[in-house]
């Protein structure tokens, strides 16, 4: 049976599901209202009454092989997919905290077209009864279908485009694999009719130029306020509306608490947190503040990206993030206000540097959360010489070397910002004295970590952190460009890869087994070629958590048993009876 590799892009677009003047809908072709809609919020004449149903398009590489079922238009000339990066653990300052947005570019044929699929009253409009200012005319005369497209649907940014790559058989779509992404734009047509439709990756939704937590809140007092007052009255009329029922505020540098009846908030606590209750003046802002307290860390980030960034909740695996970290960091708890709108993707970029790593993978179309941490029942790739690199770069990234982490937790007035040294009460000072030494690099590099989101302490995890941070960035981050064939797609960001090339030699010249994890990825030709920058992953001891009572010794241990437990070694030979050395405790 023939096999044909095969790429389709859809977009979903807002389409109402009512019918121009029949039930619900009260249009009528009256007035200025005198051409029926194209079911478009655009075009819309109540909007009011604009009643959204999921509607599709898509478009495909010209085949004669597609599934009948399903329309496709047949204009796709070619999908570009450029690269995408994590910020391990939000220790790169010179990326953005969600890394690099992954990014596709689809090129299209424009095309007359008779609009039958697109405009629901397409036979009106060739016979008249569609429209009051002129006679019937032929919709396929008119234009081109991109271009009545955009003037139907002008507010398609953030709608989502979805990449389709698999293989028609006999007729039908097999080993299909879906890629999700947000359109940023559509560029064209040109002279030649050419379209280009550009995407970003679903974290996309979370850029500070899109999503703001807390939310701007729109009430301002009505009237001045003294330093005693417990109540407040709050202007526009009806504003108390969009306030939640009770929660934390911030008027001016003072932080209260207060509940909400009507457009009246009582104060039920002043001068909160390090703030001081004072007088505030007729049209002071009354700003509801983003308040965590003993959180985990991922639920705040949840909260920051289905709430705030509008991203899916089908895309955000809570029960695996939960796992992660109360695998690998239990006991940090976020504690925090966020008094000020302030971007998304900010907010995450200072939640990474607890320890985490964000971004989107697009072999399980999920939001990865991930600790700087060692592998931990991950599934490790296998890469050489012989079996699968094409080619191979490597760069030893001296400029990103770190010897000391300097931690500033606990702010002293969380209405003051979060990036001064002035605004923290406590700092933990880490080191690697062994990398700083005259011996070895005989300098320092040193990372300074403003963090609003511990203002309880834990001095105890800040430890933790900073000597996670230093064990990757102690010694140069080296790092190594691959190109490898399609085959190894299934390879993604911050996966663990072990490494065997003569480009990497032990003392003596022979390779080496290197371990290393992936931080970025392109895949310039769609299903033809990949290529990963990887970076050195030092966790090469053997690491273990505390084992239970009921586990057997080390002896009837299983192998299993072994690599997820501590087990406590010989103190005077520091060797097991297998040979094999002692734990060591992240």
């Amino acid at each position: 049976m023939s096999r044909e590799p095969v790429t389709i892009v859809e977009i979903d677009l807002d389409r109402c599901s009512r019918i121009f003047g029949v039930g619900g809908c009260t249009a009528a072709l009256a007035g200025l209202t005198v051409r029926k809609c194209y079911n478009s919020i655009q075009s819309c004449p109540v909007p009011a009454l604009f009643l959204t149903a999921p509607f599709t398009v898509r478009f495909s590489e010209p085949r004669a092989t597609l599934p009948k079922d399903v329309l496709y238009f047949p204009a796709v000339l070619s999908v570009s997919m450029f690269s995408a990066s994590v910020n391990l653990a939000g220790a790169d300052p010179k990326l953005s905290p969600l890394g690099r947005r992954a990014t596709v570019s689809v090129e299209l044929q424009d095309f007359t077209y008779h609009d039958r699929a697109l405009d629901p009253y397409s036979a009106g409009r060739v016979d008249g009864t569609a429209q009051t200012d002129e006679p019937g005319y032929s919709p396929e005369a008119r234009g081109t279908f991109f271009g009545k497209l955009k003037a139907r649907w002008p507010y398609y940014p953030g709608r989502p485009l979805r990449v389709v790559s698999g293989y028609l058989e006999a007729g039908v779509l097999v080993d299909a694999r879906t890629r999700n992404f947000v359109m940023t734009d559509i560029k064209g047509p040109d002279e030649g009719g050419r379209v280009r439709i550009e995407a970003k990756d679903i974290l996309d939704l979370a850029d500070n130029d899109r999503a703001l937590a807390p939310s701007p809140s729109l009430g301002y007092l009505s009237a001045a306020i003294l330093a005693t007052d417990t109540v407040v009255n709050l202007t526009p009329a009806g504003v108390g509306g969009s306030y939640p029922a009770s929660g934390r505020a911030v008027i001016g540098s003072e932080i209260v608490s207060y509940t909400m009846a009507g457009s009246t908030a009582t104060l039920t606590a002043r001068g909160l947190a390090g703030t001081v209750a004072a007088d505030h003046a007729a049209q002071d802002s009354f700003q509801s503040v983003l308040w965590f307290k003993a959180a985990r860390i991922d639920l705040v980030l949840s909260q920051l990206l289905q709430t705030y960034a509008g991203v899916p909740g089908g895309f955000v695996p809570n029960v695996d993030w939960q796992a992660e970290v109360l695998r690998w960091m239990p006991d940090l708890k976020i504690s925090a206000h966020i008094c000020e709108p302030t971007g998304v993707a900010a907010l995450i970029g200072e939640l990474s540097a607890l320890g985490f790593s964000i971004w989107w993978d697009d072999v399980s179309q999920k939001i990865g959360l991930k600790a700087n941490r060692p592998a931990d029942m991950d599934t490790v790739f296998t890469l050489s010489d012989a079996a699968n690199i094409k080619s191979l770069v490597q760069d030893d990234r001296a400029e990103d070397r770190l010897t000391e982490v300097l931690y500033h937790t606990v702010q002293i007035d969380p209405t003051k910002g979060a990036a001064t040294a002035e605004n923290f009460l406590r700092v933990t000072a880490t080191y690697d004295l062994a990398a700083k030494s005259a011996l070895r690099f005989g300098d320092a590099r040193v990372r300074r970590i403003y963090c609003r989101w511990l203002d309880k302490g834990a001095d105890s995890v800040v430890s933790l952190i900073s000597w996670r941070l230093l064990k990757r960035f102690s010694a140069s981050p080296v790092q190594i460009k691959v190109k490898l064939d399609a085959k190894d797609i299934a390879i993604g960001l911050t996966d663990i890869v072990e490494l065997e090339s003569n480009s990497i030699q032990d003392a003596t010249g022979l390779p080496i087994l290197t371990a290393f994890q992936v931080i970025a990825k392109s895949e310039p030709i769609l299903g033809h070629e990949i290529e990963l920058t990887l970076q050195a992953y030092p966790f090469d001891a053997r690491y273990g958590f505390s084992a239970d009572n009921a586990r057997g010794n080390y002896g009837v241990a299983t192998k299993a048993q072994k690599k997820r437990g501590t087990y406590i070694v010989n103190s005077a030979s520091l060797l097991f009876a297998d040979g094999e050395g002692p734990y060591r405790l992240i």
